[in-house]
């Protein structure tokens, strides 16, 4: 398995839909998306087998079709992606980040008091 796991926006909804639910084979995935995004089955297709080439899903034969499993878990993409994030538009630094939500007012109370929670945990950790 890859170390750094980004995914593109196609592959983030037929993770939402795995992470939800799995297995699921290739015509319960498409019956899914054929409304929204509007995707065909071949489009289906075609992303799940990229998917498997990048290790972000697995297959297993079941008896009639191929049933598919996510490899990695929402956490672990979540991880890699906002590091990332906090890399390329903040020059890593996550108290810019922080800085930037604040003053354009994108915090409401109740996120600042879970953030007041998450980071007193932190410094429990760190005593």
């Amino acid at each position: 398995m890859k170390d750094v796991i980004m995914l593109q926006p196609s592959e983030w909804i037929i993770m939402e839909k795995l992470w939800e639910k799995n297995p699921k084979t290739i015509m319960q995935l498409y019956h899914e998306l054929k409304e929204n995004p509007g995707w065909s089955k071949s489009t289906v297709n075609t992303l799940l087998g990229r998917m498997v080439k990048k290790e972000i899903i697995y297959y297993e034969e079941g008896a009639k079709a191929k049933q598919y499993y996510p490899n990695v878990s929402r956490d672990e993409v979540a991880i890699t992606e906002t590091e990332n994030l906090i890399e390329r538009v903040y020059k890593g630094s996550v108290s810019m980040m922080l800085s930037t939500l604040i003053r354009n007012n994108n915090l409401n109370e109740d996120d600042i008091k879970e953030l007041y929670q998450i980071l007193g945990e932190a410094v429990d950790k760190n005593d």
